[in-house]
């Protein structure tokens, strides 16, 4: 099923070359818990984004490119392939019965899928973490795959937003993800505020000069300054 599909063209006036593309990579939690409302939530917010995305490269003309990998057991791409948000048609996420939250092969897969793209010099891809639950990988394996995953410059060197489900999804292997005092985890503290959070995470990944701004259930600490959006797309 597609979720806000709106094609959309985007031209260079006089045939110019477009700066290098934003590249945004998903990591969606597909675990069990999720079924449901969360995830059925979960759909709809992202395709909410995504037209964010769209509207964002027709007004600056330039290029949002998405990838997601769903996990649970073990993570599997959902979208391989780097593909613009201006054109992509979202197909559901689903979750998986009794499914767990294993987080460290994910990084791993997102770290491996970067090296293999480090022909694109100075790629500062934009990683964005969505799950309702602690992760169930041992603390040293979880550790042991987010350390692979920023072995890798372009990981290490772009932004990381998580965004957690529910007040107890809030953790201490979000902030680490992270890896940013500045940056707060954004909490959807029910369904509904999926979405909510989901658009501002949008809103951080586009606007160059975007702080956040208190939702409900979040706290006073700021997020990030981006001083130029070349911070982040080269």
């Amino acid at each position: 099923m597609d979720i806000h599909y709106q094609p959309t063209k985007s031209v260079m006036p006089g045939g110019g070359v477009a700066r290098r593309p934003l590249h945004v990579i998903l990591l969606a939690d597909c675990s069990g818990s999720m079924m449901g409302a969360k995830i059925k939530a979960l759909n709809f917010a992202i395709g909410d984004m995504l037209q964010h995305f769209a509207s964002w490269e027709r007004e600056q003309e330039k290029t949002i490119l998405v990838r997601a990998v769903a996990f649970a057991d073990e993570p599997r791409w959902h979208i391989r392939e780097p593909t613009p948000a201006n054109s992509m048609r979202w197909r559901e996420l689903s979750a998986v019965d009794r499914g767990r939250t294993f987080m460290a092969p994910a990084f791993r897969m997102v770290g491996d899928a970067l090296v293999a793209g480090q022909a694109s010099r100075g790629l500062r891809p934009v990683l964005v973490l969505i799950t309702d639950g602690l992760p169930t990988d041992k603390p040293a394996d979880f550790n042991a795959g987010l350390a692979a995953l920023l072995s890798v410059p372009a990981a290490r060197e772009g932004m990381r937003i998580a965004v957690a489900i529910g007040n107890t999804a809030r953790s201490e292997a979000l902030t680490k993800f992270i890896g940013n005092s500045s940056l707060p985890v954004l909490v959807a503290s029910d369904v509904e505020q999926i979405a909510d959070q989901l658009h501002r995470a949008s809103l951080w990944v586009t606007n160059p000069n975007v702080r956040s701004t208190p939702i409900l259930g979040d706290d006073d600490r700021q997020g990030p300054l981006i001083a130029d959006i070349s911070d982040v797309v080269f």
